[in-house]
């Protein structure tokens, strides 16, 4: 069966551990965005494609997170990513956060901004899409 086409964009995205090293040192960066007009937290920039099989993420990096793997889909801040970081403490969007299995015994968490204008994201979009193909 051939994958369709959902949705595509650019994303602003990291990895939990990559949030969790600059935790200590990184408190500048994230009350940065409550300032100015800087791009959320992120460690890694690219192009995203939701398919009706998964996550693809291109750029920097590359990303594979094929639904069947996805454990876990939430929107909305965390202790790693908090309000703090994001300008009007995120009354106009909330980061994605998806954990995936690596392996039997390794999963990985990533946190996504979709389309990010400065002030508004598709995450919204993006999430509600990406729950009804994992119902």
């Amino acid at each position: 069966m051939v994958a369709q086409k959902m949705l595509e964009g650019n994303v602003l995205w990291s990895y939990d551990h990559e949030l969790t090293n600059e935790k200590s040192s990184g408190w500048i960066k994230k009350i940065a965005g409550l300032f100015s007009f800087l791009k959320p937290i992120h460690n890694h920039e690219g192009n995203i494609l939701l398919a009706s099989n998964g996550l693809f993420i291109t750029g920097d990096e590359h990303l594979e997170l094929p639904l069947s793997h996805i454990e876990e889909v939430y929107m909305g801040f965390d202790d790693l990513f908090p309000a703090s970081s994001a300008k009007n403490f995120g009354a106009f969007w909330q980061p994605i956060r998806i954990r995936s299995t690596v392996s039997r015994s390794e999963s990985q968490t990533v946190y996504l901004v979709i389309n990010h204008t400065g002030i508004f994201s598709d995450n919204q979009t993006w999430f509600n899409t990406l729950i009804s193909l994992l119902r």
